[in-house]
């Protein structure tokens, strides 16, 4: 239990005893809110001043600094030593220290002894010590906390009426002064009968407004985003000690509109997605494109950062990579590479300005030095565009937008004195990495790494990927040595070529090609998921039109018809006649005619051959060769 006098105030540091790792710093108090933030990120919370201080009182927030102002003002310190003077004299040496008969003797004595020209009476020396007692002996409540009026200048339901306006009229996104609440009341007094003599002035609710939490008057009116940024203080600096060991990865959407080459129709706005290294500001990785941010971008941009050295530019593998915190970043695509590589992965926290400061101040630098300055540019709001039509204006194509943007680059951006560094971005890398070269990859192993695994099986030498068929001819000798499955790796910009590792060597890679390359060629995965929903609209719609199961009940007529015609036209079998020779029709009449003895042998013990046994088959029987 922490039975100390609790005075929250902007500027209060603390932690919650479950988690002192985390230092939390009160931002502001209102009526029925404080709201503080992490020392470390700013993220923002809130919580009700009651159970703040309950929790204070049983010991699950801990202070850490209290900034309290009273004791840093001479004049309030040297009052509260006064009274304290009073009230450890009476504590200590009074047998009942809010007696006014023993307590009128000590004041006296402790008013001339420290010169005291208004001596307080014995009624309030008594109340300082009750507070005094009650605040397990803390000297800060003897600070004279409610100083003026301390009555209502309004009636409660004036007040009620007043804050149901704040919430109902004025927090509000659209654009309300205190003008609107004003007005809101004076509907209220008229429908609830009240005095118009009560109505609040504009001044008063101007105070009044003026009371609110500004995060939360700025967050109900320009969003959450607008608000935490506005809120937060710029934190700590990142230090990078060495070249690419820290490098920042972020993706921007470019300011200017681009054509397509062939009929120079506006495609719209394409996206950069860029690399600077912390240390010396360079630019080591970009890819500009059509597609939003996205894992694959990402991967882009890592390719290009590891192998630029191949090209005499600065780049390499660095020692940890800050990327964007979007969901689409939390896959194994980005997380293998990194792995693969020793890369250190440290995404930034959500809204947190101080993770990627450098690449986004290289974005604005780039926006200002050359997106606005070529034709179809955007400008950053429509107020700076004026009547300026982009999109009619618009000629570049996104291959002379990116030889401009890699032109500036190197040529002004590298070459210029950077303002935070003070000095030039090139000269401090080529410096940075005389000691140490930064180790790369080649164009081939940089393409087969970065990509996105996907286990797979092989039937009949295939691989089979989003509907999209891969063949290669090691492949069937793979499935000929018993494999089943393989890792087959993806480049999602681009489904022409497949790469597969092999299970049992993983040195070894295996290409695998489209089937159908006239169709995959520089093809995108969102581009083909596309028209596979296309295809597949296609089919429901197809399905409609011809009728619910209409092919299995066309099977059935047709497997009817064949059977019907079968049945209907199927041959006779005539009965079968054996012609037998006329020498042969001559013995058996003879044989079967005469009447036999009785004394002689009975007809069934006669041996009489067949004419199948005779002759030795049917065939030769029936036709009468012999």
């Amino acid at each position: 239990m922490n039975n100390t006098l609790l005075i929250p105030q902007p500027g209060f540091r603390f932690y919650f005893q479950e988690h002192p790792d985390y230092i939390f710093e009160i931002g502001s108090i209102t009526y029925n809110t404080i709201r503080y933030a992490a020392i470390a990120g700013g993220k923002s919370f809130s919580i009700p001043p009651n159970e703040f201080e309950s929790r204070y009182k049983q010991g699950e927030i801990l202070c850490v600094f209290s900034p309290d102002k009273l004791m840093i003002n001479p004049k309030h310190n040297s009052e509260i030593h006064r009274k304290e003077r009073y009230v450890i004299s009476a504590v200590q040496t009074l047998k009942s220290p809010t007696s006014p008969q023993h307590l009128s003797k000590l004041i006296e004595h402790i008013s001339t002894e420290i010169k005291d020209p208004n001596p307080p009476s014995c009624r309030t020396v008594a109340r300082w010590i009750t507070k005094y007692k009650k605040f397990s002996q803390n000297k800060l409540c003897l600070q004279d906390k409610y100083i003026g009026n301390h009555h209502l200048r309004f009636p409660p339901e004036v007040y009620q009426i007043l804050n149901q306006a704040i919430n109902e009229v004025y927090l509000k996104p659209e654009y309300r002064t205190s003008k609107d609440v004003q007005a809101y009341m004076l509907g209220r007094f008229i429908e609830q009968g009240i005095s118009l003599e009560q109505l609040p002035t504009l001044r008063s609710i101007q105070r009044h407004i003026k009371k609110l939490d500004p995060y939360i008057e700025l967050k109900i009116k320009k969003g959450s985003r607008i608000a935490k940024k506005t809120f937060q203080a710029a934190g700590k600096s990142i230090i990078s000690p060495f070249a690419l060991y820290m490098v920042e990865i972020d993706t921007h959407y470019l300011d200017i509109i681009i054509v397509d080459p062939k009929n120079k129709v506006a495609l719209g706005r394409p996206f950069l997605a860029c690399a600077i290294d912390v240390y010396s500001r360079t630019i080591v990785g970009t890819y500009i494109s059509m597609y939003p941010p996205s894992a694959a971008t990402t991967l882009e941009t890592i390719k290009d950062m590891v192998t630029r050295p191949n090209h005499k530019l600065p780049g390499g593998i660095p020692s940890i990579i800050i990327p964007d915190n979007g969901i689409e970043f939390k896959n194994n695509s980005l997380a293998r590479v990194c792995e693969q590589l020793k890369i250190t992965l440290t995404p930034s926290q959500v809204g947190t300005p101080n993770n990627k400061p450098h690449i986004e101040r290289f974005f604005s630098t780039l926006t200002h030095g050359i997106l606005q300055k070529l034709p179809g540019t955007t400008f950053s709001n429509p107020i700076d565009r004026g009547s300026y039509n982009s999109n009619k204006i618009a000629q570049l194509t996104l291959e002379q937008l990116k030889q401009y943007i890699d032109t500036w680059i190197h040529d002004v951006y590298h070459k210029a004195i950077h303002h935070t560094t003070g000095r030039s971005p090139i000269i401090m890398w080529q410096d940075a990495i005389e000691d140490i070269r930064p180790s790369f990859l080649t164009d081939i192993d940089a393409k087969i790494l970065c990509r996105r695994p996907i286990e797979r099986s092989i039937n009949h030498g295939q691989v089979r990927v989003d509907g999209i068929s891969y063949f290669s001819h090691a492949l069937t000798t793979l499935q000929a040595q018993g494999t089943k499955t393989v890792t087959v790796l993806i480049d999602d910009l681009n489904l022409n070529e497949v790469f597969i590792i092999d299970p049992n060597d993983k040195d070894i890679v295996i290409q695998a090609d489209s089937t159908n390359p006239d169709y995959t060629f520089g093809l995108s995965r969102v581009t083909h998921l596309e028209v596979q929903k296309l295809k597949k609209a296609q089919t429901q719609s197809d399905k409609q039109r011809i009728g619910p199961k209409s092919d299995l009940y066309h099977l059935y007529k047709l497997m009817h018809e064949i059977q019907s015609n079968l049945i209907k036209h199927k041959p006779r079998l005539k009965p079968l006649t054996l012609e037998l020779p006329t020498q042969l029709k001559k013995v058996e009449e003879q044989l079967f005619s005469k009447e036999m003895d009785k004394t002689e042998q009975p007809v069934s013990t006669i041996n009489i051959p067949t004419p199948i046994e005779q002759f030795g088959s049917l065939e030769v029987f029936k036709h009468g060769k012999i």
